[in-house]
């Protein structure tokens, strides 16, 4: 799992880069990773993380 450091220097990141349009898509990517691990990949869950991609 992603440590809470990791998280806060990309968000760092993309404040001082003035990127934070992407902090969105950062999220989403995230919460689809956690989704996966939780739910260990199982067969009714991966289609509708493959339909948001």
């Amino acid at each position: 799992m992603l440590s809470v450091r990791t998280v806060k220097d990309l968000v760092g990141h993309f404040a001082k880069q003035n990127r934070l349009v992407l902090i969105p898509l950062l999220v989403v990517l995230l919460l689809a990773a956690v989704l996966l691990v939780l739910t260990q990949g199982l067969a009714y869950v991966t289609p509708f993380v493959y339909a948001l991609f």
